[in-house]
C-alpha cells in the first residue's frame, strides 16, 4: 500500500473510501470494501483520512492505534491511502473539497461514505450534498446503509460504550476482530515470578479508549504462538503504586521464560470480574489463579462452540 501525507495528485483513476476509520469496524469495512471492489473496473482502490481524529473529545477514545488502522486497511485491499492534516482542508467548503481534493487529487470516479458522512467547513457538508456535488465533476457517490450486527449498530460510538462498560464480547462481534493491545512488555512488580510464570505488562497507549477496569479473559500472541491469558486492566490497587492504568495478563498454562522487551499483543475476549483491591499478595495470588481456571474454561468452551458452529 503507498501512503501519502500531502495532497498530491494521483495519475491513476480511483474509487475512494472516505472516513476517519477509527475502528476499521464492520460499519467501516462496508465503505471500504466497496471501494476495494472496484479494482474489478481499473479503479485504484483508496481511502482518505486523517492521521489524528478531527473530533478534540475523541482524541483518547480511539478503538486502535493509527499504526494498526495503517496494518488493516492494507489487509482489507486499500493499495493508495492519504493521511492528511486535518488543518489542510478544514476551512474547505464542501463544493472545493469535491472539486479540489476528490476530482484534484484522487482523481476519483468512485467516492464511498457512510450513511452519517459530514465533510467541508464546520461538517456543513452531508450525504446529500456529496451525491450531488459529484455528480457535477463525473463522479458517482455512494451512501452505504448502516451495518448492524445482533441488531446493534456498527458505530464507534457504540462500540466505545460497549467497551467502557467491560462488554468486549458485544464491542468484538462490532468490531469484527477482538479489541487488542499491543506494544513492547515492561517489567512490573514481579508477581508473576512468584507464581512461577512470568506475567506479561503492557502500557496502554494513550489513544485508546480505557475498557471497563477489570479482569478480563483474554489471547496472547507472541513470536508466532498464542495463549490463553487473564488480563487486568486498570491500576492494580493491592500492588500498584502509579494511577496510569496498564494491562497485565497472567498465562496459566505458559511455561518459558521472562518477557520483556518482546513485542506483545493481548486481546480481550470476556469478562470476568471487576477490579479490585485484596487484603494481602496471597489472596491476590489465589485470585489470579481462580481467575486464570475461569479464563480456561471460558476460551475453551468458545473453541469448542465456534467449532460446532462451522
Amino acid at each position: 500500500m503507498r501512503i501519502l501525507y500531502d495532497l498530491i495528485p494521483s495519475e491513476a483513476e480511483t474509487a475512494v473510501a472516505l472516513g476517519f476509520f477509527d475502528g476499521v469496524h464492520r460499519g467501516h469495512r462496508a465503505v471500504l470494501s466497496d471501494a476495494v471492489a472496484c479494482k474489478k473496473d481499473g479503479l485504484v482502490p483508496a481511502a482518505f483520512t486523517f492521521r489524528h481524529t478531527p473530533k478534540p473529545r475523541d482524541r483518547n477514545m480511539q478503538l486502535l492505534t493509527f499504526e494498526r488502522k495503517i496494518e488493516l486497511l492494507e489487509e482489507i485491499g486499500i493499495e493508495l491511502l492519504y493521511v492528511i492534516d486535518f488543518d489542510k482542508v478544514r476551512r474547505k467548503s464542501p463544493e472545493q473539497f469535491v472539486r479540489e481534493i476528490l476530482s484534484g487529487v484522487f482523481n476519483a470516479r468512485r467516492v464511498f461514505c457512510g450513511f452519517n458522512y459530514r465533510f467541508g467547513v464546520s461538517g456543513g457538508g452531508n450525504t446529500d450534498d456529496l451525491v450531488r456535488l459529484c455528480r457535477a465533476e463525473n463522479i458517482l457517490a455512494t451512501v452505504c446503509a448502516p451495518v448492524t450486527v445482533d441488531g446493534m449498530l456498527a458505530s464507534s460510538t457504540e462500540i466505545r460504550g460497549l467497551l467502557r462498560d467491560g462488554d468486549v464480547r458485544r464491542a468484538n462481534r462490532l468490531l469484527g476482530y477482538e479489541f487488542g493491545i499491543r506494544g513492547v512488555t515492561v517489567e512490573g512488580n514481579h508477581l508473576g515470578s512468584a507464581m512461577e510464570t512470568p506475567t506479561v505488562n503492557l502500557m496502554i497507549p494513550h489513544e485508546l479508549v480505557l475498557p471497563r477496569f477489570g479482569v478480563y479473559a483474554s489471547r496472547v500472541s507472541f513470536d508466532g504462538k498464542s495463549y490463553i491469558g487473564v488480563t487486568n486492566i486498570g491500576v492494580k490497587p493491592t500492588v500498584g503504586d502509579s494511577n496510569a492504568p496498564n494491562c497485565e495478563t497472567w498465562m496459566p498454562e505458559y511455561e518459558g521464560g521472562k518477557l520483556y522487551g518482546k513485542e506483545v499483543e493481548v486481546r480481550l475476549v470476556g469478562f470476568i470480574r471487576p477490579e479490585k483491591r485484596f487484603e494481602s499478595l496471597s489472596e491476590l495470588e489465589k485470585a489470579i489463579k481462580n481467575d486464570g481456571g475461569l479464563a480456561l474454561r471460558m476460551m475453551k468452551n468458545e473453541y469448542k462452540t465456534n467449532n460446532n458452529n462451522q
